[in-house]
């Protein structure tokens, strides 16, 4: 039986084996470290937080094993970027990918980050999911009739980049300050 350490251990190693695809000099000269929310280059931080759902493991049915029990960072970080990545290649059709099996986690995510008008945007386009999660226009003009400030790409980009960097003791399993 998988631990819930063992899970997490097998993320951060795909994970930082990924990110040598981009940075191979790091391996010999300044290997990454497995607790990637140590790295103090903030714009690699956020690169990992980025590419860090491509490496959960995420099921056939949606889910993360042991993502539960994983510590706060992993539980926000895992949605919100899961998202937002799925808007990169998707677009507005990332609402209704996400529909009703995502978006709660999201909007739960985004209250705790302190994005409130985007998770009150969320929430409208959950409700037009709930109610035909194949309308990709309805759950599009629900979140943007919201009128969340962070519709704009940039502004929420960099408010989830200032949350994690302040709070990268999250990603430890104690809770303790990095």
């Amino acid at each position: 039986m998988t631990t819930v350490e063992d899970s997490i251990r097998s993320v951060l190693e795909a994970l930082r084996e990924y990110m040598y695809g981009f940075y191979p000099e790091r391996r010999r000269s300044d290997p990454f470290p497995l607790e990637f929310w140590t790295i103090e280059d903030d714009d690699v931080f956020v690169e990992f937080l980025e590419y860090l759902p491509l490496h959960m493991g995420i099921t056939n049915s949606g889910e993360v094993p042991n993502l539960d029990q994983m510590s706060e960072g992993f539980r926000l970080a895992f949605p919100v970027y899961f998202l937002e990545d799925d808007y990169l290649f998707n677009g507005w059709t990332a609402l209704t990918n996400a529909g009703t099996w995502l978006l709660p986690s999201v909007i739960d995510a985004y209250r705790r980050i302190g994005l409130a008008a985007e998770a009150d945007a969320l929430v409208a386009a959950l409700w037009s999911c709930q109610r035909d999660p194949d309308d990709t226009d309805a759950a599009e003009a629900a979140y943007k009739a919201v009128g969340s400030p962070f519709a704009d790409d940039d502004m929420r980009q960099e408010a989830l980049s200032e949350f994690f960097r302040a709070n990268r003791h999250l990603f430890r399993s104690d809770g303790g300050a990095v």
